[in-house]
């Protein structure tokens, strides 16, 4: 049995449209379909690159992401197949599989060169769904076409100011909480635009509605406010630069 996972900002339907073509073409092989998230807000490659880093690791060997965020889709962008530490991930050449590749192992990208029969606004389910059902059905990725240097994504690195801490908000959850491109915290105490954030373990060490600040399962530092939504409360989104002073 083969898993394929999905990740893409299409929301409900389209999804199911890029699961039909892989059945159709595998046929009666035996395939295990994965959501990973179809949330993921429009464009937003960093936030798309963000989830698939955080769920790849927890899938086994030979396991097939297929991957959509995809502003650049009808352009001269490539189509990928990489793979990495015994997984195969597909999708566009804009950074978007390449750090949960990189996570895996020492990734091989590969550029898809068949020509498919494919729309110019949906190559989630024309390109990406059928290369994705081929490898699922055991083709190698090195029979697409050759090797390709493909595009990285960094999420940045959190700067020290004299003031304290310069991040980036890269990801907000459904809970409204801000992951931040920091992987450890600082042993000194932080606030947020005036605001003590109080350094916690868990979400239920804080008071109700007392702004704290964790390293969460995914391994990154998030601002949270228990029981409502930290990117409401201090009006922040995905990309934003802030201040982490020092208290």
């Amino acid at each position: 049995m083969k898993i394929v996972t999905l990740l893409t900002n299409c929301g409900s339907f389209y999804p199911a449209q890029m699961k039909g073509v892989i059945l159709a073409k595998l046929k009666d092989k035996d395939v295990t379909f994965v959501d990973i998230a179809h949330d993921i807000p429009p464009q937003d490659v960093r936030a798309g690159a963000f989830a698939l880093l955080s769920s790849a690791r927890y899938f086994p060997s030979g396991t097939v992401h297929v991957a959509v965020v995809d502003p650049g889709v009808g352009t001269g962008r490539l189509g990928l197949v990489v793979e990495s530490g015994g997984q195969l991930f597909v999708g566009p050449d804009n950074g978007l599989l390449l750090p949960a590749a990189q996570s895996l192992g020492s990734p091989q990208a590969y550029k898809i060169a068949r020509k498919f029969e494919a729309s110019s606004t949906f190559h989630g389910r024309d390109v990406f769904a059928p290369v994705a059902a081929l490898l699922a059905a055991g083709e190698k990725p090195a029979s697409l076409d050759l090797r390709v240097r493909p595009k990285t994504l960094s999420f940045g690195e959190p700067k020290r100011t004299d003031s304290g801490i310069e991040a980036t908000v890269i990801y907000i959850d459904r809970f409204g909480n801000l992951i931040l491109n920091i992987q450890k915290l600082p042993a000194f105490d932080l606030s947020l635009k005036g605001i003590k954030l109080k350094k916690v373990r868990t979400y239920a060490e804080g008071r109700r509605i007392e702004p704290l600040i964790t390293l969460g399962s995914h391994g990154f530092a998030e601002i949270a406010v228990n029981q409502r939504s930290a990117a409401e409360v201090f009006c922040l989104k995905t990309g934003d630069r802030i201040d982490l002073e020092e208290i």
